[in-house]
């Protein structure tokens, strides 16, 4: 279930449609007004209790008042602006679709997106099955072990070793890292690590091998996170200066080889890339209730055409980002468009495969290039 600022959010934009389209005064907007309008108007309202109920338990809105001026104000705008007709329908909490669509009013769709930098946190083989065209499309791609097997596992071996090397000072049955919080630990015992959790315990020894996969495959990835990511975080990442060398040499070897890959075998799917930029086959409308208020009418992706423009590596520190610079043509005109993707591991150093976060290097100006203003 959404948050409450998400559903007020939401709900005030179909407030405000609602006293717009039925010239409704509204002189001070309390819980139970705002309620009731929107039960009076909005078909599916009786299907979202749970949401209902959460706005039933605020004594008042004051804390929220900024949230629901802005979105009455959304609201308004769009009925003045589009004069939609139809079923008002509240999709934004209850529908999983392709489409970001949070309020259909008959069979428009409008999408109402906070003030963030991020698109999506797709799996990199989204990436790479959008950009290139395999005879078998790609899954689960760790773009580390893939692009930097060597580099990486220098950088995961030092890591383990590190660990070792720490837990060999220590007595047997000794805790050398807990997180009391969680009720993991680490431990040493005589013939190597324990690395446990309340009832389950498992054991590496210090004399077996130990290779990055196999290390996750063993611990699973709440223990691993919970122990070993964490240890590596208190013990290495700001204080071992090899240890944060060997992953930017990994980080800069990963985006040194991915850079080629693409450029040899680049073949873009544009629908694929259109659908990163929250273009889709229908077209529909987008507004933006948070900060400065902007409504836009976003194309169909048959109105668009889609070109790869470069690659570029960047390694800040020792984080891998990949930018992506798309030409994007349509009946607005030609402009480029930058993505930055961060590959990092957000939950804990060597847990699982890294994320890939999709963010829009320009968030304010580049709708304004794709997308039409009706503000």
């Amino acid at each position: 279930m959404a948050d409450i600022k998400t559903i007020l959010r939401e709900l005030s934009v179909i407030f405000g449609f609602i006293i717009s389209k039925y010239k409704i005064a509204v002189t001070a907007i309390d819980v139970e007004t705002f309620i009731n309008l929107i039960r009076q108007y909005c078909i599916n309202i009786d299907e979202c209790n749970s949401e209902i109920e959460k706005i039933k338990q605020l004594k008042d809105f004051k804390i929220y008042d900024s949230i629901i001026d802005n979105g009455v104000k959304l609201g308004e705008l769009i009925f003045a602006k589009l004069k939609f007709e139809g079923d008002i329908t509240w999709v934004g909490s209850k529908v999983k679709s392709k489409y970001p669509f949070d309020i259909m009013i008959g069979d428009k769709g409008i999408a109402l997106k906070e003030d963030s930098f991020i698109l999506k946190n797709p799996s990199f083989a989204d990436y790479l099955n959008a950009l290139i065209q395999p005879e078998s499309k790609f899954k689960n791609v760790h773009v580390f072990r893939k692009f930097a097997n060597k580099e990486f596992n220098t950088w995961f071996d030092y890591a383990f070793n590190k660990l070792k090397d720490s837990a060999r000072e220590y007595e047997p049955n000794q805790i050398i890292f807990s997180y009391a919080t969680k009720g993991f630990y680490i431990k040493r015992n005589e013939e190597g690590l324990i690395f446990g959790k309340l009832n389950k315990e498992i054991e590496i020894r210090f004399e077996d091998h130990v290779d990055e996969i196999s290390f996750n495959s063993t611990l699973g990835g709440d223990i691993l996170e919970h122990t070993f990511s964490k240890w590596v975080k208190e013990e290495l990442e700001k204080n071992d200066e090899t240890y944060t060398s060997l992953k930017k040499q990994c980080s800069l070897k990963a985006g040194e080889n991915l850079k080629e890959f693409i450029n040899k075998n680049v073949d873009i799917d544009e629908q694929k890339i259109l659908e990163l930029l929250q273009i889709y086959d229908l077209s529909y409308y987008y507004g933006k209730s948070y900060g400065e208020l902007h409504l836009y009418e976003v194309p169909a992706s048959s109105e668009c055409e889609v070109k790869l423009i470069d690659v570029e590596i960047k390694v800040p520190q020792s984080q891998l980002n990949v930018y992506f610079t798309f030409e994007i043509s349509n009946k607005i005109g030609s402009n480029n468009v930058i993505f930055r993707v961060e590959c990092r591991y957000s939950h804990g150093q060597f847990k699982g495969i890294p994320e890939a976060k999709l963010y829009y290097t320009d968030n304010k100006n580049h709708l304004k290039n794709l997308y039409k203003v009706l503000d």
